[in-house]
């Protein structure tokens, strides 16, 4: 189970309940069918207490302890498990809360996704030519979000994904390689997608053309999740 809790004051609890249903609505309709899965629930606690035991908790918070992180989630310890989403460079850089094309939301549920996907984040795709590639299913076309209807609220907005087909270097033409459909092959980034590489024994990231110059920022942060894999 995936127990997201508030602790922002840029986002009120009626509106993380919200982007909560949506990103349950989301695994339970689209991802967990697409990768094989059966459907986690995803919920909405008061606090951390609240959470069953093992229970995997993902904070809403205004900042980062580093200024310009988004959002990740980490393994400490013992396999306890958690990620942290932030509201404030969000709005700060034209999002908003729940709706358009760059939302809290649809941050929240990227790390919804790449958690339950790679919940130890640990895992590589070989491409077959000498690289693997970090299994983060959102990245790559992590700039495209979709609306999903939450009852009671309207249209709220969650992060585009990959595929398995995506990961597969001998992938049929034709597959379905991310939700939305803006990538054509394995190892394709849309124009606002992002991607880490290990070559050589080296990490690397990769930006497609037209990847925001401030979320490059947001890689860089010692919060960042993505830093916290190219660290390993």
């Amino acid at each position: 189970m995936i127990t997201v809790v508030n602790k922002s004051t840029l986002c009120t609890d009626d509106e993380v309940k919200a982007m909560t249903r949506a990103c349950a609505t989301q695994v339970e309709m689209h991802a967990a069918p697409i990768w094989g899965q059966t459907p986690t629930p995803v919920v909405y606690a008061a606090d951390e207490a609240e959470a069953p035991p093992g229970a995997w908790c993902i904070a809403i918070m205004d900042d980062a302890d580093q200024a310009d992180a988004l959002g990740w989630h980490t393994e400490e310890q013992g396999d306890v498990i958690y990620g942290r989403v932030f509201a404030r460079p969000v709005l700060d850089n034209g999002g908003a809360v729940l709706t358009g094309p760059l939302t809290v939301s649809s941050v929240l549920s990227h790390e919804v996704l790449e958690t339950l996907v790679d919940p130890h984040v640990n895992l590589w795709a070989d491409a077959g030519n000498g690289e693997a590639y970090a299994l983060e299913c959102c990245d790559a076309v992590e700039s495209d979000s979709y609306p999903v209807d939450v009852l009671g609220v309207g249209r709220v907005g969650v992060s585009n994904f990959c595929s398995p087909h995506w990961f597969d270097p001998r992938a049929a033409k034709g597959e379905k390689f991310d939700f939305l459909g803006k990538v054509t092959a394995p190892f394709q980034m849309s124009k606002g997608g992002y991607v880490v590489i290990t070559r050589e024994g080296k990490v690397h990231q990769k930006y497609g053309e037209e990847y925001p110059e401030w979320r490059k920022q947001t890689k860089l942060a010692d919060t960042s999740r993505n830093a916290r894999r190219v660290r390993r």
